[in-house]
């Protein structure tokens, strides 16, 4: 039988034999991770900050460098909304999302009592946001309105500036439930973004993203990676700030066309 101190000096020799076996092992296969490290590491930064500087987002901007940099990798959707909210999903169903009637009539009026005022500064301007905490607040997210001008007149002008945007393809117009679904298709490796611009009744136009990737009938192993490098925001904000011109122009050919009126 073995007694306590036998037992004691025998686990202490299989603890050296196993230390001097496993420690170079150990040491070959930590050098080798953090030589893998060092090379991917800095890889993958030059690789997302290429893929955000192309998506002409930034990290720097409100809400922060944190906040974006969690969603640009754990996002792969985007949707303006009246607060600007980081967390607002892209919802891209067979039919466009249903505008509640009350909260229609409620902006209609809002929009037309803001809309003198916004044509007399000849310009247009943003909606005020619903109160978010400001971490999640994102400022190419907050949804665009242009109040006094026809929904109609809207919805053309929102196809015009769709077809003067490069990548950007209309897959469908529907005028009745004034949507436009649209596809952005990226320059290098022609990889598909849904997206879908809605005009609502109260003069806002909604835009909501959706990264290919995310389909259900995606096959590539991309797939498995969450993110899109602000990709969806980014399509957002070229969209608005291309449409924004135009708006300026309404804008002012109506303050011309009222102040041609007054007596002089």
């Amino acid at each position: 039988m073995i007694t306590s101190p036998e037992l004691v000096v025998a686990v202490i020799v299989i603890a050296a034999v196993a230390v001097m076996t496993l420690v170079p092992f150990t040491r070959w296969v930590l050098g080798r991770i953090v030589r893998l490290g060092t090379f991917f590491i800095p890889a993958a930064v030059a690789v997302a900050g290429i893929a955000m500087m192309m998506n002409d987002e930034t990290i720097f901007e409100r809400p922060g460098v944190v906040p974006r940099v969690v969603r640009f990798v754990t996002m792969d959707s985007a949707a303006a909304s009246q607060s600007g909210s980081g967390s607002v999903i892209c919802q891209m169903g067979n039919q466009p999302q249903a505008v509640n009637p009350a909260e229609a009539a409620a902006h209609q009026r809002v929009a037309e009592e803001e809309a003198v005022g916004r044509r007399q500064e000849g310009r247009t301007a943003l909606p005020i946001p619903t109160p978010v905490p400001l971490e999640d607040v994102y400022p190419e997210l907050i949804r665009r309105s242009y109040p006094g001008i026809p929904r109609q007149k809207l919805f053309r002008l929102s196809q015009d500036t769709i077809d003067s945007l490069g990548g950007w393809t209309i897959v469908k117009a529907d005028p009745r439930n004034f949507t436009i679904d649209c596809i952005y298709t990226t320059r290098i490796f022609r990889f598909e973004d849904d997206m879908r611009i809605t005009v609502r009744p109260s003069g806002e136009i909604d835009v909501c993203s959706l990264s290919g990737l995310a389909r259900p009938d995606a096959t590539s192993i991309l797939r498995y990676f969450p993110g899109d490098f602000g990709a969806n925001i980014g399509h957002i904000k070229e969209f608005y700030e291309s449409l924004e011109p135009k708006m300026d122009e309404v804008y002012k050919q109506e303050q011309d066309s009222e102040n041609a009126k007054k007596p002089h």
